[in-house]
């Protein structure tokens, strides 16, 4: 999978809100936090926890995890 580096960010989780449909998602880049909400389905496949290492993916409507598989 090939993704533009402009819109991709590396970082590390460093909070995961669950909720019923949806889940929080808190990832340090660095400089500052990016929050993605995302559904408690795709929180759940992934296994995110903190201190997991991801990438967020957004553009200019959203933001999204992406997980290496381990």
């Amino acid at each position: 999978m090939r993704i533009s580096d402009a819109n991709k960010l590396a970082g590390r989780i460093m909070a995961v809100r669950k909720g019923h449909d949806m889940t929080e998602v808190q990832v340090d880049i660095g400089d500052q936090l990016v929050t993605a909400t995302i559904t408690a389905s795709a929180a759940k496949d992934m296994n995110l926890r903190k201190g997991d290492e991801v990438f967020a993916m957004f553009d200019s409507t959203s933001v999204s995890i992406i997980r290496d598989q381990q």
